[in-house]
């Protein structure tokens, strides 16, 4: 606990010039290009219209009423997951991509990793106000109290990340091959993770198997927020295992870049 009053009392020390790092990665992640900002904006979405495309006219009966996930939800969940994603991904290289901030200055160097987490969830702060403006005019769906549960699901979300983070990002510094281990995890747990197919089509038991996936629990937690209507405390046993598993890839997480953080000047 002494360790975590620390962390957070440096992170206020330096919270200057923590936002100020957020503030140029996102410059550098998306302003930079000739198009700018909307780059940010393009990916997601053709992601999200072509894919919902095939699950709306490819994929048998998945378009049809009852026959499978509809298009909100697989939106609501897919936003969730791109930025759980592309966030890892981001946030493996972190390390190497500010290595001169850690060579040269006195920055707590465990924030890097929070860099890239935060300054993608600006992007993904706006993609849900797109798709809830888009739920309300093209679909109907009335806002509700629940909504405001989105706060609880980004904070799930971020802690999840940090221990992911602290994790890839320090292993990645000593072995390269870490980046292209994250991206075929990603890939991975994409199809396993109920998305563009329904747990309740698991028969028996089975359907246990999509609670072992922890970011199921943030992806339906972004259905139950804005569609189910659903308040988070009302699956005691799901809270639990995900913050469970949550408080283990972090507490891993930490131990291996407070372990691996001394060798970082003779990789970097």
């Amino acid at each position: 606990m002494a360790s975590v009053f620390i962390f957070i009392r440096e992170l206020f020390q330096q919270r200057y010039i923590f936002f100020t790092l957020v503030k140029r990665d996102f410059q550098n992640r998306y302003l930079s290009s000739a198009i700018g900002l909307p780059w940010a904006f393009v990916q997601p979405v053709f992601y999200l219209l072509f894919i919902g495309f095939a699950l709306h006219f490819g994929l048998r009966g998945a378009g049809a009423k009852g026959g499978g996930i509809q298009m909100p939800h697989f939106t609501i969940a897919m936003i969730a997951w791109l930025y759980i994603s592309q966030t890892m991904n981001a946030c493996t290289r972190s390390l190497t991509d500010y290595a001169y901030i850690i060579k040269k200055t006195s920055f707590n160097v465990s924030f890097i990793p929070l860099v890239k987490i935060f300054s993608g969830l600006i992007i993904h702060l706006f993609m849900i106000l797109i798709v809830l403006f888009t739920l309300i005019i093209i679909y109907k769906v009335s806002p509700t109290l629940h909504w405001f549960q989105i706060i609880y699901y980004l904070f799930s979300t971020i802690i999840l990340l940090s221990g992911i983070a602290w994790l890839v990002s320090s292993v990645n510094v000593i072995f390269k091959d870490m980046g292209h281990a994250v991206q075929l995890a990603a890939s991975m747990l994409f199809w396993v993770t109920p998305i563009i197919w329904s747990y309740e089509k698991l028969p028996g038991n089975y359907k246990y198997i999509a609670l072992l996936n922890p970011f199921f629990y943030i992806t339906e937690g972004y259905r139950f927020t804005f569609l189910k209507q659903t308040w988070f405390f009302a699956y005691a046993e799901m809270n639990l295992y995900f913050w469970s598993v949550t408080s283990l890839i972090l507490l891993l997480g930490v131990v291996t870049f407070r372990n691996l953080r001394k060798e970082f000047g003779d990789y970097l």
